[in-house]
């Protein structure tokens, strides 16, 4: 099974993964065939798209692709009448990991992308949360109707913050392992 970036365990792990997931990207754009022009020929099959996004986590379009496909999903299964709870969940879940990351480390003068994808995606899977503390707010994942539909699955939040506010210990701790990196 390919190497995905949530299931590295360790900063080696996770190193391994960057460097890996670069190789594969330009070797990609060089023969055409980039994960981003495939899945726009995705758009009617939700699941595949799901699939190949969270192929390419932790590359913000990769989540932003993962919600269009689980919305996608969720309204068939309203249309159905059939329950779409996993869905939610998941896609809730996408939203709060991509709360992690910030547009811009001023620590490495880069992309925050450079330090998500620096951290083990287990590492991120251990950081508690919840919807009660988390909230849908400040989630740039989320649109109005999923949020509709969150708070007709869970109620209302008791705050609104993102898991970087939340967790931004760890941010700076790999902020900093990765500025060091660098460095050497």
């Amino acid at each position: 099974m390919k190497n995905l970036w949530h299931n590295t365990k360790n900063d080696t792990d996770a190193e391994t993964f960057a460097s890996d997931f670069q190789s594969l990207h330009h070797k990609e754009l060089q023969e055409g065939n980039f994960w981003a022009e495939r899945i726009k020929k995705l758009r009617g099959e939700p699941v595949k798209r799901l699939q190949l996004a969270i192929e390419n986590l932790p590359l913000p379009s990769a989540f932003r692709e993962a919600a269009i496909a689980l919305r996608s999903l969720i309204k068939e299964k309203i249309k159905l009448k059939q329950c779409h709870e996993e869905e939610l969940a998941l896609l809730y879940w996408l939203a709060a990991i991509n709360s992690f990351s910030i547009p811009y480390s001023e620590v490495l003068q880069a992309p925050g992308y450079n330090v998500i994808e620096s951290i083990p995606g287990e590492k991120l899977k251990e950081l508690p949360f919840t919807y009660e503390e988390l909230g849908y707010e400040d989630l740039q994942l989320l649109n109005k109707t999923d949020i509709k539909l969150l708070i007709e699955a869970w109620g209302n939040p008791n705050k609104h913050s993102t898991l970087h506010k939340i967790h931004n210990n760890v941010w700076c701790e790999y902020e900093n392992k990765l500025k060091s990196r660098l460095l050497r």
